[in-house]
């Protein structure tokens, strides 16, 4: 099982630990850990179509959060103007891996944002009704992605990841 499966497996294993009052800790770590679940997904993806399989790791240390995020809001962007554009009426090819694109990027930046505030902000309490609903939001994610990963839209999108382009 690749590791971002694993971090998505275990980020429930977490938020599920407890059976009847989980703890603060165990909710947050699952919150977290959805996210990065995510990260890796969306990094191991990007690095798999470098040839050099020796150099993959040191790629993937290329990637940064902040490059990350900033380049999923913008594919969101463009994925809401092409749907709001196109409306579902007769789903084509382009339109159903928009619309899985949409999810992806969507979920990858109010995961992080919900990891930003489970890791720093103690004062905002976590239900684990709201971290389960984090994971399965990220759990579609990895299903939307897996569904259209070959797509060129979505080749595009794993090189964006890394950030833009200087001159």
């Amino acid at each position: 099982m690749p590791f971002a499966d694993d971090l998505l497996e275990q980020s429930k294993h977490l938020a599920t630990r407890e059976r009847k009052k989980p703890r603060q800790a165990s909710l947050r770590r699952a919150v977290s850990t959805a996210y990065y679940a995510l990260f890796h997904l969306l990094i191991d993806e990007a690095t798999r179509n470098w040839k050099r399989t020796g150099q993959r790791a040191q790629l993937a240390r290329l990637f940064e959060h902040g490059q990350m995020k900033a380049a999923s809001d913008k594919r969101r962007a463009e994925c809401e103007r092409f749907l709001n554009a196109n409306p579902p009426t007769a789903p084509g090819a382009t339109l159903v891996c928009m619309s899985h694109l949409h999810i992806v990027a969507h979920t990858f930046c109010r995961a992080q944002q919900r990891r930003h505030i489970a890791d720093y902000d103690n004062a905002a309490p976590w239900t684990r009704t709201k971290a389960l609903g984090m994971i399965d939001e990220v759990d579609a994610a990895f299903h939307s992605w897996r569904a259209i990963r070959e797509d060129p839209a979505a080749q595009s999108c794993r090189l964006a990841l890394l950030g833009t382009p200087k001159g």
